[in-house]
């Protein structure tokens, strides 16, 4: 930061006199703003224009705008109105990733998205995991800054260099292996994913004694192993889980980034096409999709429906399938299906809560590792479910402990099979069974 001119010192012992916090901080300021009006030859009364031009040197030693890129103004090959953005960026990621149908449909709208975010209230954020090797994270990321607005241009930097270049202007985040960062920079990360989602979003900061304001709003993109969610950022988050390539699977180019022809052409397209297009900003929002969902689907809805109606379905089958499988992957609905399955394994129409206790952790099912429990957000630690947890996550389902008296048997506290039928009859999608698998509930057991 550039040393505070002449002007600027007076003003900073101005404020100091104004806006002192305690009466001798004011006393202080007035007496040391009067002691340089008079070491430079002036008075109160030149107070107005000091400070006028305090301000034109702060205009003057604002960084330059971050230079443009060169790729903007160049011309791109696809002039033909059937071409989309949202069709050509899927038409060139596919040579480089592996995807399912509804992780590409949300990248790809994504990317197209950041062009255009700056006119929506909200930007969601995309987690890129996987526990497996060869999945494609990187990878992601890397052809991703090839196409989305002014990317970081960083593998790997603090949460200050990245403030620093979401407030430089519009812009996108992509960070990789971001759970293997240190954790005060892990800490100051998650800042920037939870706030600057929002339009608007701020962080005050002090450098050298100035208070600087530093804009957050930006579109951002993580990769990791799925544990550096918190509760608080899955809910503005689309987690897309990438899927271990196989022979058959394997992407048919390897991205270099020194060869990216292909994917400029569709970044030029992309820019050109951004101050042109007129977005429907509040686009009919799909069946169920509401309050905070809807929030992170507008802006990829707007983009769908400049794209078309097929673009429109494939949006509107993703975002059914994302919230109907978070629903399925939430503990509390993984126990009602198991206590379901628990009930039919035993043949029983009553349990007492210990013994259900010890079935949940017997249960041979994909998603029932209840013995490497991480919490509701599935982030904590593994361990094994206690039973205060499992009452916890019961109650979130509105299944309590009840006296029960089976025919034949003494009375006992536990639950009853009535109790899970009515919470999967409320709680669960058309269909779910117990078999459903998890997302985020346990841990590999090769860690």
């Amino acid at each position: 930061m550039p040393k505070n001119t002449p002007a600027q010192h007076f003003r900073d012992l101005f404020n100091r006199f104004i806006a002192g916090s305690t009466e001798h901080e004011r006393a202080e300021g007035e007496k040391k703003m009067d002691a340089w009006l008079k070491r430079h030859g002036k008075t109160r009364i030149d107070a107005p224009k000091v400070l006028a031009q305090a301000a034109a040197d702060d205009a003057a030693q604002q960084p330059p705008p971050p230079p443009s890129d060169p790729r903007d103004a160049q011309k791109h090959p696809f002039e033909d109105p059937r071409f989309t953005p949202a069709g050509l960026v899927l038409a060139v990621t596919e040579k480089y990733l592996t995807m399912t149908r509804h992780v590409a449909t949300i990248y790809s709208l994504w990317i197209c998205f950041t062009h255009v975010y700056t006119q929506f209230r909200i930007a969601p954020r995309l987690a890129l995991v996987s526990e497996l090797p060869k999945s494609g994270k990187t990878v992601t990321v890397d052809v991703a800054k090839c196409l989305v607005l002014r990317p970081n241009p960083e593998d790997y930097c603090t949460a200050a260099a990245l403030a620093e270049h979401i407030d430089e202007g519009p812009g996108t985040v992509g960070v990789d292996e971001i759970d293997l960062v240190p954790p005060e920079v892990f800490q100051a990360l998650l800042l920037i994913w939870n706030l600057g989602h929002k339009r608007g979003a701020k962080r005050g900061l002090v450098v050298k004694g100035k208070r600087k304001v530093v804009h957050l709003h930006a579109p951002m993109m993580g990769a990791g192993l799925g544990r550096f969610l918190r509760l608080a950022q899955i809910t503005r988050t689309y987690i897309l889980e990438m899927e271990q390539y196989t022979e058959e699977t394997m992407p048919e180019k390897v991205f270099d980034e020194t060869e990216t022809a292909d994917l400029d052409n569709v970044y030029r397209y992309l820019r050109q096409w951004a101050p042109k297009v007129k977005l429907d900003l509040k686009p009919p929002m799909p069946p169920g999709v509401i309050g905070r969902d809807a929030d992170n689907a507008r802006g990829l809805l707007a983009v769908a429906h400049a794209c078309g109606p097929e673009w429109v379905q494939r949006l509107h089958e993703a975002l059914t399938f994302f919230l109907e499988k978070a629903k399925s992957e939430r503990p509390e609905i993984v126990m009602i299906r198991h206590g379901l399955a628990i009930f039919d394994m035993l043949e029983i129409d009553a349990i007492r809560s210990t013994r259900f206790h010890q079935e949940l952790k017997r249960l041979d099912l994909p998603d029932a590792r209840w013995t490497r429990y991480r919490g509701p957000s599935g982030t904590d630690t593994a361990h094994p479910l206690r039973p205060d947890e499992r009452a916890a996550l019961l109650k979130m389902v509105g299944i309590f402990v009840k006296k029960c008296k089976p025919p034949n048997e003494k009375q006992f506290r536990g639950y009853t099979l009535a109790q899970f039928e009515e919470a999967h009859r409320i709680h669960c999608a058309p269909g779910a069974g117990a078999g459903t698998p998890r997302l985020r509930l346990i841990t590999p057991t090769s860690e």
